[in-house]
């Protein structure tokens, strides 16, 4: 049996090379020969291990020769087991996406959102829209008095106040006494009881006003005498307009205390 060349060494190597070259291309020559002539079969058989091994090119026997040193240095097993290649580590995890946590922004006590602005605003403009609503719907529902009736205006002339320490003028539709007092001042005094609210009347034999209901007393003047009143009679505002006395009913001032009043009767 033939002899590897890897078996080879030295000389014998080299001349077993040598004849496999010579071989190669002997074989060459008789192909080339065969299709110049037209004597190759149209299907060849396939080849056997012998002429694939006289067939074996340059390379492959180069590449035997190289190999052999390697084989000779690699060290000798005895037949034990080759060791087993350490497993392969498996391959990590991709690490997972950070996930940033969204913090609400806190506002200071200084600083107002967007929306805020627009709430506080609207709120804003509600409110005077409600304001001018109600002013309007009060102008139109106060009671407007017309001149002459209760709540009104009464114009009078010089001629029908009466004058000073002269019995006072009553004037139903007004609800007032119309009096002058010593100073020469007009005066309405409301005709109602500051106590509770009775119709005190002129008592031209005693030169005062007397309540029927519970005795209270007042001067001519309306300043509180005696009784449970507790304040002088209520006035309405008087002016003179154009030679004209003008009493505004819708206008009242409460009379004064009656501890305060200059006609105070002391038990």
């Amino acid at each position: 049996m033939a002899e590897k060349i890897s078996e080879l060494s030295g000389d014998a190597r080299e001349q077993r090379i040598a004849e496999l070259k010579k071989k190669m291309k002997e074989s060459a020559a008789k192909v080339k020969a065969a299709h110049a002539a037209g004597e190759l079969p149209t299907r060849t058989a396939a080849p056997t291990p012998a002429a694939v091994a006289e067939a074996e090119p340059e390379d492959a026997v180069a590449e035997a020769v190289v190999e052999k040193p390697a084989r000779e240095a690699a060290p000798a097993t005895n037949g034990a087991a080759k060791p087993k290649p350490a497993p392969a580590a498996a391959p990590k995890a991709p690490p997972k996406p950070k996930t940033e946590e969204v913090v609400a922004p806190v506002l200071t006590n200084g600083e107002m959102t967007r929306r805020e602005l627009l709430t506080y605003a609207w709120g804003g403009a509600l409110a005077l829209l409600g304001a001018q609503a109600g002013l309007v719907s009060f102008q139109f529902m106060y009671p407007r008095f017309r001149a002459g009736e209760f709540g009104g205006k009464f114009f009078l002339s010089e001629a029908e106040v009466p004058p000073a320490g002269v019995t006072p003028v009553a004037n139903t539709n007004g609800k007032f006494w119309l009096v002058t007092t010593e100073e020469g001042d007009p005066k309405a005094l409301y005709m109602v009881c500051t106590h509770l609210g009775c119709l005190y009347k002129w008592e031209t034999s005693n030169s005062r006003f007397e309540c029927p209901c519970h005795g209270s007393k007042f001067t001519h003047d309306g300043h509180f005498i005696e009784g449970p009143a507790p304040r002088s009679l209520d006035t309405f505002d008087i002016t003179i307009e154009n030679g004209q006395v003008v009493v505004d009913t819708g206008s009242k001032s409460l009379g004064g205390p009656a501890t305060e009043s200059p006609a105070r009767i002391v038990v």
